[in-house]
């Protein structure tokens, strides 16, 4: 067959565009960057941008990567589990060394690209597990949940979380709709700075819903993407813990993108927290299948320098000083913010910046009051409202307020 034959052929690739549509983050990026205005801001990508709106290389993990340069000698596979001295590491840091220690043996991790391939590591582990499991998410969750969850085939339901017109639901009403779910059941949840809402549980909540779990037989998935931008390492884990010690089984996403910086490095782990050792063993190879199903070994790159930082007593401390700095500037965003807003645009309630915690708020803002905001004034934010809180900075603070301000 020549290249004339071949043309004239019906396409292969590309022929249906029925399922093909824009995220809607990504698609507001595209617009962003195509936009010429100088005074252009943009509130939606979930980047971390500092005072100056740069996505800053924490100092820590230069020095890591310079050492990295000087002492790597192998390019090798890793293998489909990664690089376990980092998910050890890891599991210290997300539960606390006391509780990690604890709960060792009963531990089945594996590094994974990102967090995004943590979720779909653990979305298929539930599916082979279970084919009766129900898979429930907060009703206003972060827009990538419900794909990845789709592509692993879970079912799907919503528990109540937060209402766009009314606001939170409250914990009480979180219950009633988890009433619903039925043994064997998993149940997503955020453990600190929620996306998109960025209101969190407390701790008595914490202790509420895994007294509940347990008497129900759901299964706690705890999706940790912000640890440390919150309130600070230790008690951004504090719900994390308590489900690790009232639980007999749960399952932890976990990401470095954001309290490392390392967005493209794609540095994540999974971890079942299982019955038994038995179990923990069969959950090993069942991580190791679908790795290899999927990418077969992760990056390497970006968990030598987590790694290494992490059990480096020098370089952790710089590094938890650079990120108590984000943690800082956040929450002094969010001040400012309540106070500015309060008063250029009184008609609207803000008590939610002071309530919530993180980069992440949705504002009281309709869908063409947004996309008035971006086409006037070049506020980029995404159409649910969420606002990307670090996007705020001394250059464009007080233009983006008088935008707000004058709906």
């Amino acid at each position: 067959m020549n290249i004339s034959q071949a043309v004239t052929q019906a396409p292969l690739l590309g022929a249906s565009s029925a399922q093909v549509g824009e995220d809607p983050i990504f698609e507001l990026l595209q617009q962003f960057r195509q936009d010429p205005r100088d005074n252009k801001i943009d509130l939606g990508i979930g980047v971390y941008r500092d005072h100056l709106n740069r996505s800053p290389v924490f100092s820590a993990v230069k020095h890591a990567e310079q050492w990295r340069v000087d002492t790597e000698e192998d390019k090798a596979y890793i293998g489909p589990l990664g690089d376990l001295a980092f998910c050890e590491a890891i599991t210290g840091l997300a539960m606390g060394e006391d509780l990690a220690s604890e709960v060792r043996g009963r531990l089945a991790c594996a590094q994974t690209p990102g967090g995004v391939g943590a979720l779909r590591l653990a979305f298929e582990l539930l599916a082979e597990n279970n084919a009766d499991t129900t898979l429930w998410l907060s009703d206003t969750t972060w827009q990538v949940h419900r794909p990845i969850a789709s592509a692993a085939g879970l079912r799907q339901q919503n528990y109540a979380y937060y209402d766009p017109e009314l606001g939170p639901l409250g914990f009480e009403a979180m219950l009633e709709s988890l009433r619903a779910a039925k043994a064997g059941d998993a149940v997503l949840l955020q453990v600190s700075c929620h996306n998109p809402t960025g209101l969190d549980l407390n701790l008595e909540e914490w202790g509420r819903l895994a007294d509940f779990c347990l008497q129900h037989g759901l299964l706690p998935l705890i999706d940790m993407a912000y640890h440390g931008l919150g309130d600070g390492l230790d008690a951004d884990r504090q719900g994390l813990r308590i489900m690790a010690e009232r639980m007999p089984e749960l399952l932890l996403c976990y990401t470095c993108s954001k309290n490392f910086g390392l967005y493209r490095d794609r540095t994540g782990m999974v971890m079942a927290m299982t019955a038994g050792e038995t179990q923990r063993g069969i959950v090993e190879k069942q991580w190791m299948q679908l790795a290899t199903r999927h990418y077969f070994t992760p990056p390497a790159h970006g968990a030598s320098l987590v790694r290494r930082i992490l059990n480096h007593e020098q370089l952790r401390l710089e590094w938890q000083g650079e990120l108590e700095s984000i943690g800082d500037r956040i929450r002094g965003v969010r001040r400012r913010l309540f106070h500015s807003l309060s008063e250029a645009a009184g008609g609207r309630k803000w008590e939610f910046l002071l309530k919530g915690k993180g980069m992440f708020a949705l504002f009281p803002l309709s869908v063409s009051e947004i996309r008035y905001l971006r086409s006037e004034h070049g506020l980029y934010i995404v159409d649910n409202g969420r606002v990307n809180l670090s996007g705020f900075n001394d250059l464009n603070f007080e233009h983006a307020v008088a935008a707000i301000g004058s709906l």
